[in-house]
């Protein structure tokens, strides 16, 4: 679907035009810089990205970081938390709770239970390393990048 086009105007997009994206997709994007199509309507931005994401128990995702791009979440409902790879440390937040992930910092996504979240990336970018094809020289890699991975010394 097109993204919609922002002039110096309100712009509604109601939920009926991405509900049915909801279920399918974890991340339904309704702001950013989109290169691939969508099957709902969003607001093309450069700026920033703006996502609803969804998640069941166990849809953790694999450790990776963004060179210029940090991470806002908030939650919604349910528990997530995010592990700093170099840290080996894990923040959790509940619902209500806000999270920032700042660029270049290596972290993976931790879903313990059924969980709603809205999440925004500035600036809105498809750039992204995952631990395994990282070329930093970084003695916290995570072997095989594999959610549930503990960090290792190479």
């Amino acid at each position: 679907m097109p993204a919609v086009t922002v002039g110096r105007k309100l712009v509604h997009v109601p939920r009926e035009a991405y509900a049915d994206a909801l279920c399918p997709d974890k991340h339904v994007f309704l702001v950013g810089d989109l290169k691939q199509p969508t099957n709902y309507p969003f607001i093309a931005e450069p700026r920033l990205e703006l996502a609803m994401c969804a998640y069941e128990a166990g849809d953790d995702g694999r450790p990776h970081w963004h060179a210029g791009v940090t991470e806002y979440e908030l939650v919604i409902t349910g528990r997530i938390g995010y592990r700093d790879i170099a840290a080996n440390a894990v923040i959790w937040a509940g619902s209500g709770d806000f999270l920032l992930v700042p660029a270049g910092v290596c972290a993976q996504r931790l879903v313990p239970e059924r969980s709603a979240t809205v999440a925004v990336k500035v600036p809105s970018s498809p750039e992204k390393t995952h631990c395994d094809a990282c070329p930093r020289d970084c003695r916290y890699r995570v072997a095989g990048s594999v959610a549930g991975a503990q960090p290792h010394e190479n």
